[in-house]
C-alpha cells in the first residue's frame, strides 16, 4: 500500500514539475510576440522618401527622391519645398542614370542614412517618360517590395525640378497637396496596386495629370508656380497616347465610381440661366450585355442638393423638379460618353471594361480578348444612364434672389 502511494505521489510530483515547464516554455515563446522593432537598423539611421518622382531625358532616367528634414521639422514652422534650402524642412536629391534602378542606389551613395520607403505616399512620372512607355516604372515598382501599393500615382505635365518651388499653402509639405487631391477624389485616384492589376490586362488605364501655372493662392514670392490638377492621361501598352480634359476627367470618375462632392450646373428651361446642384452621393453599376453587337452598361445613381437659383424657376412642384432631373442625368451622361469616346478613339481600354466582360462571360472573353482594343474601339456599344434624384432644396424654394431685382419686399 506504502509503494503504491509513493508512486502516486510521485507520478503526481512529475506532472507538477511538467507542467511548470510547459508554463515556462510557453511564457519565453509568448515574449517572442511582442511588438518591437526588429530591423538593425535604427530610426535615427533611415530616411524616409515620401515621393518619388521619375522623368527620362537625353542622359537618361532622371530619379528624385523628397525627403523630410528631420533637424528642421520645428512644430509651428511653415512647410515649403526647396532643394538645398535650409529654411524649408524638405529636401530632394536627383541623380540620372540608364536604369532607374542604378539612379537609385547613386542616391543611396550620396546619403549619409538609408533610404526606407515606409512613408512614399506619391510618385509622379514625367510626361516625355509616359509617352515613351512606363515599362521601367513598373518594373521598378514590381521588384521593389518596400514601396507601398496604395502609393497614388500622377504624370506632371512640366519639369520636374519646377516641383521643388511650388508653394504648399495650408500643408506642411508638398507631398500632402497631391495626397489630397487623390483622396477628397478632386481627381482620379489611381494607386500602384492599380497600375500593377492593369499592367497584366494590357496596361490600359488613366492616370491623373497635374501642371504648374495654374492661378492659385495668392504667391509669396515672385516667380513661384502653383501646382494643380489638368484632366488625365490615358494609356495604352503603358504608353501615354491621348488626355482627359477636366470635364471628360469628371465623366471617368463616374464610370470609376469614385465620384465625390461634384458641383453640376444646368441651364433652367424658363430663362436660360444656371441652377447649381451638388453631388452627396454617387453610385456606378456595370454591366455587360451579350449579342450583336455587345454592350456594356454604366448605370450610375445620384443623389443632389440644391446649391444655387440664378432663374426665375421655383422649385417647389413634383413636374419641375423631375424636369430638372432629366436635365441633370442628360448632362452627366454627355460627360460620361465624351470620356467613352475618347478611350474609344485612343483604342484604349482605359477604364478596364474588358474585365467585367471576362467575369460575366469569360468563355465570351477568351474569343475577344486577342482582338479586345480593335473591337472596343469599333464594334462595342457603351451605354450609359444616369438616375438623378434632387434630395434637398434648401431653406428657400422661391428663387429669392430675384426678389432684389424685382424690387418686392414682403
Amino acid at each position: 500500500m506504502r509503494q503504491r502511494a509513493n508512486g502516486r505521489k510521485s507520478k503526481t510530483r512529475r506532472a507538477i514539475e511538467i507542467k511548470r515547464l510547459l508554463l515556462a516554455i510557453g511564457a519565453c515563446l509568448s515574449l517572442g510576440c511582442l511588438s518591437g522593432c526588429w530591423s538593425t537598423v535604427e530610426l535615427n539611421d533611415r530616411s524616409f522618401a515620401k515621393i518619388l518622382l521619375v522623368d527620362k531625358t537625353e542622359a537618361g532616367i532622371e530619379l528624385t527622391l523628397g525627403f523630410p528634414l528631420p533637424n528642421q521639422l520645428v512644430p509651428n514652422q511653415a512647410g515649403g519645398g526647396g532643394g538645398g534650402k535650409t529654411d524649408y524642412p524638405f529636401s530632394y536629391v536627383t541623380k540620372t542614370d540608364k536604369e532607374i534602378a542604378k539612379a537609385y542606389r547613386a542616391i543611396q551613395s550620396d546619403l549619409s542614412r538609408k533610404i526606407a520607403f515606409g512613408q512614399l505616399e506619391i510618385i509622379i512620372i514625367g510626361r516625355r517618360l509616359a509617352e515613351d512607355g512606363i515599362g521601367p516604372v513598373v518594373d521598378f515598382i514590381a521588384r521593389e517590395p518596400k514601396l507601398h501599393i496604395n502609393s497614388y500615382l500622377f504624370v506632371l505635365d512640366g519639369s520636374l525640378k519646377e516641383f521643388a518651388n511650388i508653394p504648399v499653402g495650408f500643408e506642411r509639405f508638398p507631398v500632402d497637396i497631391l495626397t489630397a487631391y487623390a483622396e477628397e477624389q478632386v481627381t482620379v485616384e489611381v494607386t500602384l496596386k492599380d497600375l500593377l492589376m492593369a499592367n497584366y490586362s494590357g496596361g490600359d488605364l488613366v492616370i491623373p495629370t497635374i501642371v504648374f501655372d495654374r492661378e492659385g493662392m495668392v504667391k509669396k514670392k515672385k516667380g513661384e508656380k502653383w501646382l494643380g490638377t489638368d484632366g488625365a492621361a490615358i494609356l495604352r501598352n503603358g504608353r501615354m497616347v491621348s488626355k482627359l480634359n477636366t470635364k471628360e476627367m469628371r465623366g471617368a470618375l463616374w464610370i470609376l465610381g469614385k465620384l465625390q462632392d461634384a458641383e453640376v450646373n444646368v441651364t433652367s428651361p424658363t430663362d436660360g440661366k444656371t441652377i447649381s446642384f451638388l453631388v452627396t452621393n454617387a453610385t456606378t453599376r456595370i454591366n455587360p450585355e451579350t449579342g450583336s453587337p455587345l454592350k456594356i452598361h454604366i448605370n450610375c445613381k445620384a443623389d443632389v442638393d440644391v446649391l444655387a437659383n440664378e432663374s426665375d424657376m421655383t422649385l417647389d412642384t413634383p413636374d419641375q423638379l423631375r424636369i430638372l432631373e432629366r436635365s441633370l442625368g442628360e448632362k452627366l451622361e454627355k460627360r460620361i460618353a465624351q470620356a467613352v469616346a475618347v478611350s474609344k478613339e485612343a483604342k484604349a481600354d482605359a477604364f478596364q471594361l474588358g474585365n467585367y466582360i471576362r467575369w460575366y462571360y469569360p468563355r465570351k472573353w477568351k474569343e475577344m480578348k486577342k482582338d479586345w482594343r480593335q473591337l472596343y474601339a469599333d464594334h462595342i456599344i457603351v451605354d450609359q444612364h444616369v438616375d438623378v434624384a434632387i434630395k434637398r432644396l434648401g431653406a428657400a424654394r422661391k428663387p429669392e434672389g430675384q426678389r432684389l431685382h424685382a424690387g418686392k419686399e414682403e
